[in-house]
């Protein structure tokens, strides 16, 4: 009978020292013996499964065949942050990639044991539902109480057919089952051979800290957490199974059932070269401590092996033939060769603009997401504040306590190939509550549903001001307090199903409004070179002083001046050669009295009128 291990380790890459708490690096064996205990007929089903393995036989000089799996993650969430990015999933797709094809320049890739070679299997998130609806590959899922020590109830619970989907469960913790309440367990999966008894819970589940290295993700781990495990998801056991017990003469029936493993005591730690704990083996070998099933270092474990990629060939036909199958890729929107089908165009077509003048973005295609922060404080539909009207969209950040907090709202998709010159524009209202306020909104387009993204524009607090610190909460008073902003979209302009997504990260700042989004050609001159210039300016109405700032692609002379109602010149506020580059003019509204006027910004390239407000 197989021994299973769960094994204190106390390398510093498994160590948590807040509470003095150690790390299960992975809970598969454990899982899959209790429920062995409570099913114990399921063992024929493994020895089965193990006996179609032995029999396998590569073949020799084979063309590459690369099995492409279709991956959804299930992000289970209660708004904090195990709540993870979309582009941290993707980095950990990246992860799985890069060593599952043994990728030349990435950690795989620089091995060189001439045991080590290209599992041939890549990862891709799912691009339809199966409902046949688009999605991003992830299905967000407020349950806080089932992301807390989640179990396979909270799989069962939440799954998308796992003969369609390599279905992977991102929680905030993992239960332990080992009796020990001062550690905890870094994610397990289930073997290939419990699928048809199990289909609802076949997957890996993975605390979010395990996910990828970038967002919330560790360093120390490099991803490889979720590479150990899906290498359990196509049939591989820990290279330290059974021990000692595993010799040269039985290493096919005995152990990993791998015989190019050489055998291991007990799992590895850190980044232990040299280290030999068994010598049944013969030749007696060293373990092999950089392979992916061990529990080395992240950034030391590098490899698969051949006898490994000949045990998962012989197993997954046998189980999950149909996921990477040529039916059900089509039906997930990924074509044989692992590229992704061509999305059809939006019926949704551009010039669009939208106004947030409804009571609900419920049928719009528009849609928010409270990412780490409660809805209540997220983005919402504003009833009684706009911009030309009574309605806008807006973050009510003033009552937001947990400082990073994210969430977003975006666009339904259009398509804009038709435009010559697209452009994003749209009014905003914002206050710092502080002077160090420092809130981030960052502006996305996406062409597949959010799947991948790139950052049209990233704004600090300043960039998006449009009155003066405002310790109570802000609300603009008029008109005067928005501004409008426009950005160039020709790099996107072939997109067909361009979604815009606006990210608002919460340090310490205050209120923001926003309203009239629209994307089309802009035809008015003034815009257009008011565009190009990057101008702004800020507060708006003016209480003292304000700035103006703008961007010349060369130096040339620009004049400023200040125009009232009637067209009378009040003040010359500028008049002088500027060099290439950004450049901010200050101007005091002393001895002007309030009221309406415009500026008048004149340039080598033309002129445009700005309204300003003077209090």
């Amino acid at each position: 009978m197989r021994k299973y291990f769960l094994l204190t380790l106390a390398s510093a890459l498994f160590q948590i020292h807040s509470n003095a708490q150690t790390v299960v690096p992975c809970a598969t064996d454990e899982i899959h013996q209790q429920i062995l205990e409570q099913h114990p007929e399921l063992k024929m089903e493994e020895q089965l499964m193990n006996e179609t393995a032995r029999r396998f036989v590569p073949q020799l000089n084979k063309a590459a065949t690369i099995k492409y799996i279709p991956v959804v993650f299930h992000v289970i969430h209660g708004y904090g942050n195990e709540n993870i990015s979309q582009a941290q999933i993707n980095d950990q797709i990246r992860i799985l990639n890069e060593d599952y094809r043994k990728m030349a320049g990435t950690n795989g890739g620089a091995s060189t044991d001439p045991l080590a070679v290209d599992m041939e299997y890549e990862f891709r998130l799912a691009q339809f539902d199966p409902n046949g609806k688009p999605t991003d590959g992830v299905n967000r899922v407020n349950n806080y109480a089932l992301s807390i020590n989640a179990t396979d109830n909270t799989k069962a619970s939440i799954y998308w057919p796992s003969d369609k989907y390599f279905n992977i469960w991102v929680v905030n913790t993992i239960l332990n089952n080992s009796g020990s309440q001062n550690s905890i367990v870094l994610g397990y999966a289930q073997f290939p051979f419990d699928r048809t008894s199990r289909p609802t819970t076949d997957g890996v589940i993975i605390r979010s800290d395990q996910v990828g290295v970038i967002g919330t993700g560790q360093q120390s781990q490099a991803g490889r957490t979720m590479t150990h495990e899906a290498g359990h998801w196509v049939g591989l056991y820990h290279p330290f199974q059974g021990g000692c017990g595993s010799s040269s003469s039985n290493c096919a029936v005995q152990g990993d059932q791998v015989c190019d493993t050489p055998p291991v005591a007990s799992s590895a730690s850190g980044c232990q070269n040299g280290r030999n704990s068994c010598s049944t083996d013969n030749p007696n070998l060293p373990d092999l401590i950089r392979n992916y099933m061990d529990y080395s270092d992240g950034n030391c474990a590098n490899m698969f092996t051949k006898g490994q990629k000949t045990r998962a060939d012989g197993i997954m036909p046998s189980t999950r033939s149909n996921i990477y199958s040529a039916a059900n890729l089509s039906n997930i929107g990924i074509n044989t060769d692992g590229t992704y089908k061509t999305i059809p165009a939006s019926s949704k077509k551009a010039p669009f603009n939208f106004d947030f003048n409804v009571s609900s973005l419920n049928g719009s295609g528009w849609f928010t997401e409270a990412f780490t922060i409660q809805p209540d404080t997220a983005w919402q539909i504003n009833q009684a504040i706009g911009y030309n009207d009574t309605k806008s969209i807006y973050n009510r950040n003033f009552l937001t306590q947990k400082l990073n907090s994210r969430s977003s709202f975006s666009s339904a998709s259009y398509d804009i190939s038709a435009l010559t010159n697209p452009k994003l524009s749209f009014a905003i209202a914002y206050a710092k509550r502080i002077s160090a306020s420092n809130d981030k909104l960052t502006i996305y387009v996406s062409d597949n549903y959010g799947r991948t993204e790139e950052v049209l524009k990233t704004l600090s607090a300043t960039d998006i001001s449009t009155a003066d610190v405002t310790a109570s909460e802000f609300v603009p008073a008029n008109t005067g307090q928005w501004k409008k902003l426009s950005y160039d979209l020709s790099a996107y302009k072939s997109y067909t199903n361009l979604s815009v997504r606006f990210e608002f990260i919460n340090v310490r700042g205050n209120n923001i409004f926003i309203d009239d989004i629209s994307v089309a050609t802009p035809t008015s001159s003034e815009e257009l070179l008011k565009e190009s210039l990057g101008f702004n300016f800020f507060p708006n109405p003016v209480n003292q002083t304000a700035q103006i700032k703008f961007n010349l692609s060369s130096s040339e002379n620009v004049a400023i001046n200040l125009f009232d109602i009637s067209g009378r010149l009040v003040k010359t506020i500028a008049q002088a050669d500027m060099p290439a580059g950004s450049n901010t003019v200050s101007f005091d509204k002393a001895e002007i009295n309030k009221g309406v006027y415009f500026l008048k910004v004149e340039t080598s390239k033309g002129a445009f009128s700005h309204k300003v407000m003077i209090d």
